[in-house]
């Protein structure tokens, strides 16, 4: 292989989670700077002119049947999938790496009690799951983020509780152990530090997945309702009109993908620079401290 092949390896990981990064920072901008970048109010009607091409009549994006600004929808549609998919990985993250640490770490009945709960979650359908818990939890914004972190939170937990499961048998972790060193001090201190790169890593890649189920709710009408500017409504708003007026439901759909695209780029990028490669030079010392101080 030529030099520039290997430069040209070495380069496009790099380059992909670049892009990624760059994706996911436009869409944060976007819904930020929503108020100062909107030429229109995202509610505002103007029924004079109705599914308006883009770049006519002052509408750089175009406007749909009711005469809205798409462009102004766009930037505050932003800020829904954002939001509920932010809380809902981070919920989700939280609780499956909790449940992940004590699991790996006590092992038993309790070990075996929550890998079959992930095992019966990870079972069910999500879109079912979903369907039911918003049919008699009622639509609202924290119903929603409850819901995908509901159905998000055994991947966490299963790469957690094998991770820390191999962890567990490391040096430093039986000299914390041996020495009789509180609990929540060995979770902390010792396990805790081993998985962060792992979850960090989780998270990024599960952002895309809560967007989408944020996006595929509310398009069946379960998420945000009108008027309110969401990408996911948009999308479903605009689906009749897709030959006379195909802006309306393209036009949102690809800043859903963008968003997508973005967290899965940044992800795998992650992930290939070793998510765990910090944990696992931390593994070391700390075994290394652990036999010199047990010596």
């Amino acid at each position: 292989m030529s030099p520039m092949d290997q430069r040209g390896r070495r380069f496009r990981p790099g380059a992909a989670g670049a892009i990624g990064a760059v994706l996911l920072a436009l869409v944060v901008l976007m819904a930020l700077l929503a108020p100062v970048l909107a030429p229109h109010d995202p509610l505002a009607q103007d029924l004079a002119h109705t599914d308006a091409a883009p770049g006519v009549h002052g509408h750089p994006l175009g406007t749909d049947q009711l005469g809205r600004d798409l462009l102004s929808r766009l930037l505050y549609g932003a800020r829904t999938p954002l939001l509920v998919g932010a809380l809902a990985v981070v919920c989700g993250g939280l609780v499956g790496t909790l449940l992940g640490l004590l699991s790996g770490f006590a092992r038993g009945w309790l070990d075996q009690v929550l890998s079959r709960l992930a095992d019966v979650q990870l079972a069910l359908p999500s879109v079912l799951l979903a369907l039911l818990v918003l049919t008699f939890g009622g639509q609202s914004t924290a119903v929603l983020v409850l819901v995908i972190a509901l159905t998000g939170w055994p991947a966490y937990f299963r790469l957690v509780r094998s991770r820390v499961l191999a962890l567990r048998t490391m040096a430093y972790v039986e000299a914390s152990l041996t020495q009789g060193v509180a609990t929540w001090r060995v979770l902390s201190y010792d396990l805790l530090p081993g998985v962060r790169g792992l979850v960090a890593v989780t998270a990024t890649l599960d952002l895309s997945r809560a967007v989408l189920m944020e996006a595929g709710l509310t398009y069946l009408g379960l998420g945000a309702q009108a008027p309110a500017p969401d990408w996911g409504l948009m999308v479903a708003e605009g689906q009749g009109q897709l030959l006379g007026a195909w802006w309306i439901a393209v036009t949102p759909g690809l800043a859903l993908v963008a968003l997508v695209i973005g967290a899965n780029l940044l992800g795998e990028r992650l992930a290939e620079r070793g998510g765990g490669r910090r944990a696992a030079r931390s593994t070391v010392k700390k075994t290394v401290t652990a036999r010199s101080t047990t010596a």
